[in-house]
């Protein structure tokens, strides 16, 4: 290089911003050598050191002046200005906190739901994201995700590393992964392969044509096309992200004063670091795209000789706060759901969708409207809508609820909560049993006889047990609580 300050802006340069060279990422370090002599060197190891520099000169944005390699530059302690340039093997097996195009990330202090598509949403500012796989492991929610090239995923981990993805909570801790590359096989929402979209969904998943969802109609319910294959639309809008994340990943277009999460909570954390600003263009187009995602849902292959808006209040209150339900009149197996949030929307269909409820696999997606219309007054409605906004029913309502954190999918035990000293075991099970199911297993937790497990005998009968005896009255002050419980029966 031609001096010691360029030499550590390009070690600096290229440490934060990984390279490929003909497929290969390139890394960057000071040498224990202090110049290089070439005068001597074979005609074939001179030439192969200056197309090395080439394509690191290539690479460099300008300023950096490159110089010759025949440079000797004394006077920085501890390293020299000669910069090591190696390019990796054909098959590099990336260990830990090298740079890859493959980040971990991990979800700390998971209150709201982290979805697949959230992470794509997030993640895709910075590149072409080809795979997300998410999992649990050891009760930490966390996902890999692959980039198309490393330079993306080093400049979405520097900016996103310790942000929040909602304020004071969802907390990303990214590093590299040691993984090259992710092998996806089935396309759902834990698994998703956008460069195939033709890979099946796997058993019991939701496939990419069932959650992109057309109507019986063909119209499409999405905010994108068919044509955009293994691309998934948000639960989100840009006000539901924090302020931190939405800067970091450039989402132009709202002040933070504007930027809120679910549940009322307000404040923002500062950035760490900044990233080039979206062109307005850009971030306009992308912000189309975003702003369509909504809170209203649409159940499909209802049992009509069941089915009420109080029932559908009840089951989708499980994973969010309903606001108005319309079951339409011209199509009475169908109904209009508006969640209070869009991530309310997504968890409920996540949970919902192919569930078997009163005979019948609903079908949950996401619709093209954005509330659910009242009647006009006068006009005749059979009391297919209806309104539950200020229902006091909520379960979500309280921000920091302990709800939040006991969310689970459907199964056939049942968690039951708020039950007075004076019910007992045998009196439960009457109740549950007069909703028509058989009740396999009763039990109170041992250190609180408020609340207690109860084991139906499928999943089907377990949900309409829910729907019936949710709030249901067992003294003048005690109202039963239902929901689906995480544990079984011992």
């Amino acid at each position: 290089m031609a001096d010691e300050e360029k030499a550590a802006a390009m070690v600096s340069y290229f440490t934060v911003t990984p390279t490929l060279v003909r497929g290969r990422p390139v890394y960057i370090q000071f040498s224990n050598h202090r110049e290089l002599k070439t005068d001597n060197a074979p005609a074939q190891q001179t030439a192969a050191a200056q197309a090395a520099l080439q394509a690191a000169q290539s690479f460099i944005p300008g300023g950096m002046g490159v110089g010759g390699l025949t440079v000797g530059v004394g006077g920085m302690a501890g390293m020299g200005a000669t910069a090591l340039i190696g390019a990796a093997s054909p098959n590099p097996v990336p260990t830990q906190g090298q740079p890859n195009s493959v980040l971990r990330v991990i979800v700390e202090n998971l209150i709201y739901p982290v979805t697949l598509d959230v992470l794509h949403q997030i993640f895709s500012k910075f590149g072409a994201v080809l795979r997300i796989v998410t999992f649990t492991k050891s009760g930490t929610f966390q996902a890999l995700i692959q980039f198309a090239d490393a330079a993306s995923a080093a400049q979405a981990k520097t900016s996103l590393d310790g942000q929040n993805i909602y304020n004071a909570c969802c907390t990303l801790r990214i590093d590299y992964s040691k993984l090259e590359t992710l092998n996806v096989k089935y396309n759902n929402d834990k698994s998703r392969d956008y460069t195939r979209p033709e890979l099946p969904a796997g058993d019991g998943q939701p496939s990419l044509e069932q959650a992109m969802g057309l109507d019986r109609w063909g119209h499409n319910l999405h905010p994108y096309q068919v044509g955009n294959p293994g691309i998934m639309p948000t639960p989100f809008t840009p006000s539901s992200i924090s302020s931190s994340v939405a800067a970091a990943a450039g989402v132009a277009g709202f002040a933070p004063s504007q930027l809120y999460v679910p549940g009322g909570l307000t404040g923002s954390i500062p950035l760490a670091g900044t990233i080039p600003n979206l062109s307005a263009a850009s971030a306009a187009a992308r912000l189309a795209g975003l702003q369509q995602a909504g809170s209203v849902l649409l159940v499909s292959n209802l049992n009509t000789e069941m089915v009420t808006p109080d029932a559908l209040f009840t089951l989708f209150g499980v994973y969010g706060d309903v606001h108005r339900v319309k079951i339409l009149f011209a199509k009475k197996d169908n109904a209009l759901i508006q969640m209070a949030e869009p991530h309310q929307a997504n968890t409920a269909m996540q949970h919902l969708n192919n569930l078997r409820v009163w005979g019948k696999n609903i079908r949950v997606t996401l619709s093209k409207h954005n509330q659910v219309q009242l009647p006009k007054e006068g006009q005749p409605d059979a009391g297919l809508t209806k309104d539950f906004t200020s229902s006091p029913l909520h379960r979500f309502k309280k921000p920091g609820s302990k709800n939040f954190l006991n969310i689970y999918p459907p199964s056939d035990t049942l968690h039951l909560s708020n039950i007075p000293a004076s019910t007992t075991e045998e009196e439960l099970i009457d109740l549950f049993t007069s909703t028509g199911g058989a009740v396999q297993a009763f039990k109170f937790f041992a250190k609180d006889r408020k609340m207690a497990l109860l084991k139906m005998s499928s999943t089907e009968e377990a949900v309409h047990s829910l729907i019936k005896m949710h709030n249901y009255q067992l003294s003048g002050s005690n109202h039963l609580k239902v929901s689906f419980s995480k544990g079984q029966i011992s």
